[in-house]
Order: C-alpha cells, then structure tokens, then sequence
C-alpha cells in the first residue's frame, strides 16, 4: 500500500501501519491507521480515528474493513477495478455499513434520527467521502508514467514491495507502461 499517499494527497493525518503487510501469492493483507480531520459548518473540527483493514487480491478487487473509533462505526468497502483497453479502467467502489444503533459521540445532528435513517445518512457521507478520495486519485493516475527502477525515499514505506507484489500480473516481457 502506498501509505505516504494519504497524507499528501488526501490530507490524512498519524498514518501509520500496524503489523506488517503479508503476501501469499495473489493476496496482500495490510492495515493501517490513521485520523482525518473534517470541517463542519466552517467552524468546528472533528476528528475521525480510523482503522483499515485492507485484502488486496491481485489488481482488480480490493475488500477494505474500517472502523471509526470514536463513533463506533463498522463499514467494509469493496474497490472492483476491470481493465477496458490498454489505458482505461472501469472502477466500481461499493460501500456497506453496520447500522449505528448506539454511538460512542454524538454525530452532529444525527443522533435524533431513527437508526436505519441515521445509518444511511452516515453511509451516504461516508460513500462522497471515498468518491472525492479516488477523484483525487485519477488526477495522479491520469499523469502516470512507468519508471522501471524509480527513485524512492524513506518517506515512500512500503511502495517497493506493493511494486513487487503488482509484478506478479504483468508478462514477463511487459514494460509496465
């Protein structure tokens, strides 16, 4: 996983990885965590503390588990990518929710709402959220160019290895670009 990536590209703040990331084959298990601030009503600040579990099976299709800790919210998120030709893919993003029965903090405004209703609210903020994320992420895919031997720093983490583990899918004789 590139995890440097969530701080500079999607202003995630403490990214950090927790355990180590395993590969079996087609498989990438890493997790991660970090906090993300969000503006509300341009004045105050909360603070989501955040948990990713991510399952990575080769380069189309990716099951996240997140859990938000200071709200008690469990969702899971499927990322399911289909090549189309040599340089467009479809990108499919499905997100699931654990009802919010009890909350550990109040949710702005949401805590008088019936929990079925205040689920899928939450559910549909937390879907624009992952969307404005990957839109982010197709500026820098759009600019991508393939270096064989990249010039990496410190700073990058574990970019290295996710590039040996994406090898595995590529023909032997494939530049990468």
């Amino acid at each position: 996983m590139d995890l440097a990536h969530l701080r500079y590209v999607h202003g995630y703040d403490a990214v950090k990885p927790v355990g180590e990331t395993t590969v079996d084959g087609a498989y990438l298990l890493t997790r991660f965590d970090f906090k993300r601030r969000r503006r509300i009503a341009g004045f105050t600040d909360l603070i989501y503390d955040i948990s990713a579990t991510a399952h990575i099976h080769g380069l189309g299709y990716s099951f996240v588990e997140v859990v938000e800790r200071t709200i008690g919210m469990h969702s899971r998120l499927w990322v399911l990518a289909t090549p189309v030709d040599g340089e467009v893919i479809d990108l499919v993003l499905v997100s699931q929710m654990r009802e919010l029965r009890k909350p550990k903090r109040p949710i702005s405004g949401l805590g008088f709402l019936p929990v079925k209703l205040r689920t899928r609210l939450m559910s549909r903020i937390l879907s624009s959220s992952q969307e404005r994320d990957v839109r982010q992420d197709v500026t820098i895919w759009g600019n991508k160019r393939y270096r064989p031997r990249p010039s990496l720093s410190r700073s990058d983490g574990e970019i290295g290895r996710y590039r040996r583990y994406c090898r595995q899918f590529y023909p032997r004789d494939c530049d990468g670009g």
